[in-house]
């Protein structure tokens, strides 16, 4: 589990930053989901099940909302995207 900045502000570009952050928030909320995901199986309550799935889910949206938000900001993520999405049809 990530508790701590996986970089050194400082010694990245000034341009980059944000896209930077985004990207660890994304990391950060997929790292919950299967946190959330793997205790699942670990408990027989199912008011408990439910929850940590609920959470889950959550952690999803969030995933999806960085996602959003890098989208707008870094065009080669963008493309990067849009090609792979070429290739898939």
């Amino acid at each position: 589990m990530m508790s701590e900045m996986p970089i050194i502000p400082e010694n990245v570009n000034k341009e980059d930053l944000d896209k930077e952050l985004i990207r660890i928030g994304m990391i950060a909320e997929l790292d919950a989901v299967n946190f959330y995901k793997q205790m699942t199986p670990l408990t027989k309550d199912e008011d408990l099940k439910a929850v940590l799935l609920e959470v889950a889910r959550e952690e999803m949206v969030h995933i999806a909302m960085f996602e959003t938000v890098l989208m707008e900001v870094d065009s080669v993520y963008l493309k990067v995207l849009a090609d792979y999405s070429l290739t898939r049809n």
